[in-house]
C-alpha cells in the first residue's frame, strides 16, 4: 500500500515550491522537490548584448543574490578580456561580497530557520518573547544592508560595480557609519551561532554528503578560481561541466545536478568544512569550540554553519574598511577595457554556494552564448537525497508527521528557487 507526503507550499523560502514523497511501506519510492517558478530566459535574452551592459541585466536574476551575480557576471568579463583591476577595487568588492553575506544570512538564519526550532510558524510570532532578539536580527541585517546600498549604488540592482572597477567611490564617513554598525553587530552574529549550538539539531537526514566549495585562496571568503571538493579533489572554474552535469527533470523547472552520479551540496556548511583551516579570529575560535556539532553528513548543520559565517563576516568588513581607510581612498575610474573573441568563467560564492557565470563574446564584445548555474540548482537533488533518508528512518521509527522535518530540511539549504530555474533547451526530432 502507497501513500503521498506533499508539502503543497514551501514556507518561508525564496520563491515557489513543493515536496512530495511517495512511501509503500516502510520504503520511499519516490522524491520529487518541484520547482514551480517558469523558465526565465536570461542566458538567452543577454545575446549580443555588449560586455558592459551584461552584468547590468544579470544581477536582476535576483534581489537577494543581487551582488553575487553581478559579480559572477563581472568577473567572468574581466577573466575574458584579461582585465586586472586596482587592489582598492578587489577590496571594495570583497566588502560587497561580505556584506551580502549578512544581509542574506541574518534573514535566514533568524527570520527563516530559527522559528522552527523554537516552536513557532514564523519570526512575527517570536517578538513577544524574543523582542530584543528580533530587533538585533534586524540591526544586523540591516548593516549588511547598508554595505549593499553604499558600493552598489541602491538597495536592489544597484549598478555602481562596474567591468573594470567601481564608479563611485564611497566617502570615508559612510564607510566609517558601517563599521559603526558592523562593531554593534558582532554580538547579535556570535548570537546566531549560540542559538544554534543550543537547540536540538534533529539527525534524521544524517547521510553521506559530497561536499564543494571556492578556494578563496589564504583567507575564507567568497571568491575563488578553483573548486575544493570533499573527495580530495581541487578542479578549475572552468571545469564546472563537469563538476555539475546539469540534466533536466520532469517535475521541475529547475535542472538537477551530479558528480560521478551523486548528488552534492555547496553552502555554507561545505565552506566551513573544507575551508576551515582558512577561518581566522572569531569565527574560528567558534568553529573550534563546537566543530563536533558541524557534522558535515547532516545537512541541517548548514544553518550553524551560516552563523559563523555571520561571524566571519561582521569581521571581514571591519577589516575591509579599516585597510581602505588606511590605505587612503582615491577616485581611479575604470581600467581600458579591449574586447576580443574569447570566452570565461566567472565564479563567487552567492549565500546558498558556488555560482558560475560562463560567457562567451565576439570580437565586438557582444555575448554570443551564456550559461549560469546557480546553487539552489546544484542542491535540488542532494535535497531529495535528504528528504529520502529522513523519511525512511522516519517511517521505520512509526512517526507520522512528516511535513514538518521535509520542511526542515529544504529550509536549511535557504533555496532560492527564482534563481534556480533558467533556460531550458529543447530539441525537436
Amino acid at each position: 500500500m502507497s501513500r503521498e507526503i506533499v508539502v503543497e507550499h514551501l514556507a518561508r523560502v525564496e520563491g515557489h515550491g513543493r515536496i512530495e514523497v511517495t512511501v509503500e511501506g516502510e520504503k520511499v519510492k519516490d522524491v520529487k522537490m518541484g520547482i514551480l517558478e517558469g523558465p526565465r530566459f536570461f542566458e538567452a535574452f543577454i545575446e549580443g548584448v555588449k560586455y558592459d551592459k551584461v552584468p547590468d541585466v544579470m544581477r536582476r536574476i535576483c534581489a537577494i543574490c543581487t551582488a553575487a551575480h553581478s559579480l559572477a557576471s563581472i568577473r567572468a568579463i574581466e577573466k575574458a578580456f584579461k582585465v586586472e583591476v586596482t587592489p582598492q577595487t578587489k577590496l571594495l568588492r570583497d566588502l560587497l561580497i561580505h556584506g551580502e553575506m549578512i544581509e542574506s544570512h541574518a534573514l535566514h538564519v533568524f527570520m527563516l530557520a530559527l522559528p522552527d526550532y523554537l516552536g513557532y510558524p514564523d519570526a512575527i510570532s517570536m517578538v513577544d518573547k524574543y523582542a530584543k532578539e528580533v530587533k538585533a536580527a534586524l540591526q544586523l541585517k540591516k548593516a549588511g544592508n547598508m554595505v549593499h546600498i553604499l558600493l552598489s549604488g541602491r538597495e536592489v540592482h544597484g549598478m555602481n560595480e562596474r567591468v573594470g572597477g567601481i564608479s563611485t567611490i564611497p566617502e570615508e564617513q559612510d564607510l566609517l557609519a558601517i563599521r559603526k554598525a558592523m562593531e554593534g553587530s558582532k554580538a547579535t552574529a556570535e548570537l546566531a551561532v549560540k542559538l544554534f549550538t543550543t537547540i536540538d539539531v534533529p539527525d534524521f537526514a544524517q547521510s553521506e554528503n559530497a561536499l564543494m566549495a571556492l578556494d578563496p585562496g589564504k583567507k575564507f571568503g567568497y571568491i575563488g578560481d578553483y573548486v575544493l571538493i570533499s573527495n580530495g579533489e581541487r578542479r578549475r572554474v572552468e571545469e564546472y561541466r563537469e563538476l555539475t552535469n546539469e540534466k533536466v527533470v520532469k517535475h521541475a523547472h529547475a535542472k538537477h545536478s551530479s558528480y560521478k552520479d551523486s548528488p552534492f551540496m555547496v553552502g555554507a556548511l561545505p565552506r566551513i568544512c573544507l575551508c576551515k583551516d582558512k577561518l581566522y579570529g572569531t569565527a574560528k575560535e567558534l568553529f573550534k569550540e563546537y566543530e563536533d556539532k558541524l557534522d558535515h553528513r547532516n545537512s541541517l548543520n548548514n544553518n550553524l554553519a551560516q552563523a559563523i559565517e555571520l561571524v566571519h563576516s561582521v569581521d571581514r568588513c571591519i577589516e575591509d574598511i579599516d585597510e581602505l581607510l588606511s590605505n587612503g581612498l582615491e577616485k581611479e575610474g575604470l581600467v581600458e577595457i579591449e574586447p576580443r573573441e574569447s570566452s570565461a568563467v566567472g565564479a563567487v560564492e552567492a549565500p546558498r554556494g558556488i555560482l558560475y557565470h560562463n560567457y562567451s563574446f565576439d570580437e565586438n564584445g557582444c555575448i554570443t552564448k551564456a550559461n549560469v548555474i546557480t546553487p539552489t540548482a546544484m542542491n535540488c537533488a542532494n535535497i531529495e537525497k535528504d528528504c529520502r533518508v529522513a523519511v525512511e528512518r522516519l517511517v521505520a521509527e512509526g512517526k507520522k508527521n512528516l511535513e514538518e522535518p521535509l520542511e526542515l530540511i529544504a529550509r536549511a539549504y535557504d533555496p532560492c528557487i527564482s534563481c534556480s530555474v533558467h533556460l531550458v533547451k529543447v530539441k525537436f526530432l
